[in-house]
């Protein structure tokens, strides 16, 4: 069992640099022991995806080979149906693998949490480190739902002060890249390749993947 265990979802299609400096940014910020990068199978609040289960899967597997805190985990891959965070969090809380969770979101996706299956248990499930996004803060909505006031906390030893529902807005985390416009500019010949691992650059082209 890790004491303190990150968990980063998403799409990762493709998987790009501002995935990999999330998942480090989080260990190293927040002493976490590891982080666990899970791939969505079938998201409930996006598009499906365009690369395959198993290229996306194989993209995350190249792209982290480097580093040993971060894990790829396929249970949301393994499970059929919609893919529910909540639901991944507690398998993760009853198989008892970490004393305590960390959600790992960006400022866009803290800011449609309240739209999320079953969100109000995710806070009982786990703490939250949302990463900042240029030009972006939290909506009203989002922070008098989610008790942000009472639950903000401005630390890593004071996110981990109780067992689950503390959250820190993490300001000084600045990476505005997402994988829509990884694809555009791989797809254009327009920078893309600057954000992606060169092993991941060459799966891509390998297998003629968003082309």
């Amino acid at each position: 069992m890790t004491a303190r265990l990150g968990v980063l979802g998403g799409m990762f299609d493709p998987v790009h640099n501002g995935h990999i400096n999330a998942a480090c940014y989080a260990v190293e910020q927040l002493s976490l022991d590891g982080i666990k990068m899970i791939p969505c199978s079938i998201p409930n609040h996006r598009e499906a995806s365009i690369a395959s289960v198993q290229h996306r899967l194989q993209m995350l597997y190249l792209a982290t080979a480097e580093y040993p805190t971060i894990s790829i985990d396929s249970i949301e891959l393994d499970r059929a149906g919609t893919s529910y965070t909540v639901d991944t969090l507690l398998t993760m809380r009853q198989s008892g693998e970490a004393d305590q969770l960390v959600l790992v979101l960006g400022l866009d996706s803290f800011n449609s949490i309240i739209q999320w299956h079953d969100w109000t248990q995710i806070l009982k499930l786990c703490h939250l480190a949302v990463l900042s996004r240029p030009g972006m803060v939290v909506t009203e909505a989002v922070a008098d739902q989610t008790q942000l006031s009472a639950r903000e906390v401005k630390s890593a030893s004071e996110l981990f002060a109780r067992p689950t529902g503390n959250i820190l807005l993490a300001h000084d985390f600045n990476h505005d890249i997402s994988s829509t416009v990884v694809r555009a500019r791989l797809q254009s010949n327009n920078g893309g390749a600057q954000h992606v691992d060169h092993k991941v650059l060459q799966y891509i082209a390998e297998n003629e993947l968003y082309s």
